[in-house]
């Protein structure tokens, strides 16, 4: 917002002529669920095999929602700039926005040793996705159905074939280390930079569609016409996954379909294991298999991630005053994602090791998960009550203000314009 002097805020929006409404609180709400989400997956653990609907809900969705909003973010965050023409610094503040979300991946990741960081392609995504921020929507929707297609078989071409830290068993010099560790930041990670710059176009356009509707007037249509697309992505996501595993059961566990199904799946961490050129190849692409990158498991997730986003808008905008005001500590905290991502996996880690053999239940499991959206709800509260922001999102505004320099109507104001 501007403030009294013009400043910048980082959520967007623009203050004296702003209505307190022109915050998009769907979208905090969102960031909460996404956050939530991967709590889950850093946190449950069952005895068994572990439920069918847990599983499709918590291995891919939340990362992949809070991918696509990051695109959300990466236009948000610019619009004070752009409204006032300042297109320069919107793409210098944002890119730098993204560089210092990567630096912080790389200072936190030590710290977190249970769970894989998803900060650093995230943030190098976002950079990217700074570059992209005066295309036009057109462009933005070509290059993100191009890597909604293609994305699964490069990041499967990659790991076969490119250089790989996970696959280095002897120890590298910090030079030989620069090459595999790049290439795993982009292409064979666990997330892929390449896919989640996929993800954060959908939230790029998906935020011009929303901005461009409240515009209007026309916010709720487009939240129900934003709901069934996100609805028909999912819907054949999974079509396609069905079709993938039936055609590739009988070469993967010929009479055993269960075991075949669960094979076919399972967690890629980054890539389905079967490269494009190789036999059967393409049909591994037709699998919606969580973190795998596939047209399936993108349209699948990122399906989910847009009808999340619609439910929770339109939740919103049916909500009085008082219900606003009782979720002020859920949409605070989500509407400081970076801090309490930061806070959840450094946590993980020390209570891992501080209680997973004395009291497993405070770290892992529901009750483990229960202590993280604990956590999260006690920032959120001090959030709302100090009307603050969180620590770690000054700290990447900080560096973007300074990156994105004075905007023309500051310009203006110190030269009597």
């Amino acid at each position: 917002m501007l403030g009294a002097r013009g400043r910048v805020r980082h959520d967007g929006c623009v203050s004296g002529s702003a209505r307190a409404g022109d915050r998009l609180v769907g979208i905090d709400l969102a960031r909460f669920v996404a956050l939530a989400g991967m709590m889950a997956a850093h946190t449950l653990t069952w005895a068994g095999a572990p439920p069918a609907a847990a599983v499709a809900l918590t291995d891919g969705p939340p990362s992949t929602l809070f991918a696509v909003l990051g695109g959300v973010s990466v236009v948000l965050a610019a619009r004070a700039r752009l409204a006032v023409g300042d297109r320069a610094g919107a793409v210098r503040s944002t890119v730098v926005r993204g560089l210092v979300v990567a630096v912080l991946g790389v200072l936190v990741a030590p710290l977190a040793t249970a769970v894989y960081v998803v900060l650093v392609p995230f943030g190098v995504a976002i950079a990217v996705g700074g570059l992209a921020l005066l295309a036009p929507t057109w462009l933005l929707a070509v290059l993100a159905a191009a890597i909604g297609v293609g994305g699964g078989s490069a990041v499967a071409w990659g790991a076969a074939n490119l250089p790989s830290l996970t696959r280095i068993s002897r120890e590298l010099s910090p030079a030989e280390s620069l090459l595999p560790a790049l290439t795993d930041v982009l292409l064979t990670g666990v997330y892929p930079a390449l896919i989640w710059f996929g993800y954060l176009l959908m939230g790029m356009l998906a935020a011009r569609a929303l901005l461009a509707a409240r515009a209007q007037h026309a916010e709720r249509a487009t939240l129900v016409r934003l709901a069934g697309l996100g609805a028909l992505l999912a819907g054949i996501g999974v079509a396609l996954s069905e079709v993938g595993v039936l055609l590739l059961t009988t070469a993967v566990a010929p009479g055993e379909p269960a075991l075949a199904r669960d094979i076919l799946l399972q967690n890629g961490y980054g890539a389905v294991p079967v490269a494009p050129a190789e036999p059967g190849g393409l049909l591994w692409q037709l699998l919606a298999a969580p973190h795998t990158g596939t047209p399936a498991d993108i349209a699948r997730t990122a399906g989910i991630a847009l009808l999340t986003i619609a439910l929770l808008s339109l939740l919103v905008l049916r909500l009085g005053p008082r219900a606003r005001r009782l979720l002020e500590p859920v949409r605070a905290a989500g509407g400081a994602p970076l801090t309490i991502y930061i806070v959840h996996i450094v946590l993980v880690t020390l209570l891992g090791g501080l209680f997973i053999e004395t009291a497993p239940g405070i770290a892992s499991g529901w009750g483990g998960w229960a202590v993280q959206v604990a956590v999260a709800l006690l920032i959120g509260a001090w959030l709302a009550a100090s009307g603050a922001r969180g620590p770690f999102e000054r700290l990447v505004g900080w560096f973007a203000d300074r990156a994105g320099g004075d905007r023309a109507d500051d310009r203006a104001h110190a030269t009597g314009g």
